[in-house]
């Protein structure tokens, strides 16, 4: 197994952690992550990490479950799942997730959004308020979305497709004039190959009927509030290993990741 990156570890204070502990010591500020962005990328899409550990360890965050079966939101301790067939669901306890990333969520900073802002503009305001220390954090915005374009990918089966195939064939909805929340994290470069380098995006509607992944948003007027992010908890699933020099994701494949 390869070390973490000197540069991840100043970042964000980066340690793994074994299965028993995701959700045993929760801490101001810190996140924890199942599994990597490389893994996702080498078909890893199973994990040992049930949705009741990781609501132990945070109450807002992203994801998806076990065999890459829709995208997963997690707000305010309660956790659901955009399938590609179905309504939005709640998940439960003993479900498992191959990839995930959680917070208990503190806000240090609010930023009250009184106009509707384009994606372009709001990843840029998000951007000005990240933490200069370490580049991480997790961000909540509540209130009217004026359009958004979402995705989810339907659940697979063994032998796992490579990951670029399935996302070829996501399912996608456009929606205008919803409530909702919108949650996420951003990351600095440090965590290339372990995350996704900047923001990583899922929302839920407030009458909890329509979520997905954002591939892009207008949001406001809203509340956008921030909280800094000082420390990763990582745990790996079995069989998934710390990624190498040469597991960096290529601009391709991040472009998947984020829009197919």
């Amino acid at each position: 197994m390869s070390s973490l990156d000197p540069a991840l570890v100043h970042a964000l204070n980066a340690r793994l952690v074994n299965y028993a502990e995701i959700g045993s010591t929760p801490a101001d500020h810190a996140l924890v992550q199942i599994s990597t962005i490389a893994a996702v990328l080498d078909r890893k899409y199973d994990g040992d990490a049930t949705i009741g550990e990781l609501l132990k360890a945070g109450d807002l965050g992203v994801g998806t479950l076990n065999g890459l079966d829709g995208e997963l939101i997690i707000v305010d301790g309660e956790a659901w799942q955009a399938p590609a067939k179905g309504p939005v669901r709640r998940v439960g306890d003993e479900e498992q997730t191959p990839f995930a990333v959680v917070t208990r969520f503190i806000t240090d900073e609010i930023v009250e959004i009184d106009a509707p802002l384009n994606h372009a503009a709001l990843i840029e305001l998000m951007e000005q308020h990240a933490p200069p220390e370490s580049g991480c954090d997790a961000v909540r915005i509540d209130g009217s979305f004026p359009t958004l374009h979402l995705r989810t990918v339907d659940a697979q089966t063994k032998p796992y497709p490579p990951f670029e195939q399935i996302v070829a064939n996501q399912t996608e909805w456009h929606y205008e004039n919803l409530r909702g929340t919108l949650v996420g994290f951003r990351f600095p470069h440090a965590a290339d190959s372990v995350e996704m380098a900047g923001h990583h995006l899922h929302f839920i509607s407030d009458d909890r009927s329509k979520a997905g992944h954002v591939l892009e948003c207008s949001a406001g007027p809203a509340t956008l509030r921030v909280e800094s992010v000082g420390a990763m908890r990582l745990e790996l699933p079995p069989g998934v290993e710390l990624p190498g020099p040469d597991d960096r994701p290529t601009e391709q494949h991040l472009r998947e990741i984020e829009g197919g």
